[in-house]
């Protein structure tokens, strides 16, 4: 019996010794724990107000020329949206850029030809903004077959109906008669008659017309010196 109460005292220090080993374990852990929860509860609480703070990119400012472009599109044709009229704007400002022409020139030509109306054609069979025959169209996209990436062969009148096409194409072909005569008046004359006409009247000294040269330079300085009408 007495080496009985021996074991049993032994057990009970094994036991005390454990237990005081567990209590000191749960009394480091708890507050750590218990602090880690609270500030879990309050990341989550404020996360979604650092969230609404963020702000969306300002929008890209207009250059004044865009500004009055656009007033000059919108003045013929006040029925069509403004995201178009100003996507028009936009075409006729870097298109001209592009080609070292002035965007106010370009705007004069599209008043003159077609007064900004995109499905226009005339009687002789020329579409769209800048009035461009369909023939003069395959050739000019023949020439910029690389920077439109579009084969030639796939051209059909009706991309001319399509005012970015028109207008890049019109403004090219106008750069490139300027190149071919070094004369504005002359470049404007051939765009509305066909370099090849002029040039047979150049070589034969014969009379060339200055009436549509004239009315499009009108055109020009009129909306070169007008404000925006909003």
């Amino acid at each position: 019996m007495e080496k009985r109460r021996k074991k049993t005292l032994a057990r009970t220090l094994v036991c005390a010794t454990s237990c005081t080993k567990l209590l000191t374990v749960v009394a480091l852990f708890v507050p750590s724990f218990l602090s880690f929860q609270i500030f879990s509860r309050h990341s989550e609480s404020v996360a979604p107000a650092s969230r609404t703070t963020v702000m969306e990119p300002a929008p890209k400012p207009r250059s004044r020329d865009l500004v009055r472009i656009y007033s000059i599109v919108k003045a013929h044709r006040a029925e069509i949206r403004d995201g178009e009229a100003w996507q028009i704007a936009e075409t006729i400002l870097e298109e001209s850029s592009k080609r070292k022409l002035d965007a106010f020139l370009i705007s004069a030509v599209i008043q003159v030809e077609s007064g900004f109306q995109h499905t226009a054609v005339s009687p002789s069979g020329a579409r769209g903004l800048m009035q461009i025959m369909p023939e003069t169209g395959r050739a000019l996209t023949r020439a910029l077959r690389h920077e439109m990436g579009v084969r030639p062969a796939a051209f059909k009148p009706e991309w001319l109906d399509n005012p970015f096409v028109n207008i890049r194409l019109g403004v090219y072909y106008l750069h490139d008669l300027k190149k071919q005569f070094r004369d504005l008046n002359l470049a404007l004359t051939a765009y509305n008659f066909g370099p090849a006409e002029i040039q047979n009247r150049l070589e034969n000294n014969l009379e060339l017309s200055s009436e549509y040269a004239g009315s499009v330079l009108q055109t020009y300085r009129n909306l070169k010196s007008k404000q925006p009408s909003f």
